[in-house]
C-alpha cells in the first residue's frame, strides 16, 4: 500500500492505496471519471441532471467495491488548509496527487 493525495477542488486528503493504483493514479482516476462514471449502471446514484457530482471518497469508494475489493483503500487524513502539494506536511509531498 502507498499513500496518494486526492482532491476535488477542496483540501487535499491522503488515501492508502493499492500499489498498482499508486503507480498508476493517473490511469485509474481518469478511468474512473472519464468512464465509469458515465457508463456504468452502478454509477446512477452520482448522475444529475447536469451530469456526474462526486469526490475523492467517492473514487476510493468505487475502487474499494469494484475494481480492487480484496485491497481496500482508506482515508489517512484530511490536511487542514493545504490546497496545493507544496503546502503539504514534508512526508506527503512526494506522493502523486490527482485533483478531479
Amino acid at each position: 500500500m502507498k499513500n496518494v493525495l486526492l482532491s476535488h477542488d477542496d483540501k487535499i486528503s491522503v488515501y492508502s492505496v493499492p500499489d498498482v493504483v499508486a503507480e498508476k493514479l493517473n490511469e485509474y482516476c481518469s478511468e474512473f471519471a472519464d468512464k465509469w462514471l458515465w457508463t456504468s449502471p452502478h454509477a446512477e446514484k452520482y448522475k444529475t441532471n447536469i451530469g456526474v457530482c462526486y469526490g475523492a471518497q467517492d473514487f476510493i469508494d468505487y475502487l474499494n467495491e469494484w475494481v480492487l475489493p480484496d485491497t481496500p483503500s482508506i482515508l489517512i487524513e484530511t490536511l487542514d488548509n493545504v490546497w496545493n502539494v507544496s503546502d503539504a506536511p514534508e512526508i506527503y509531498r512526494k506522493c502523486k496527487w490527482f485533483n478531479f
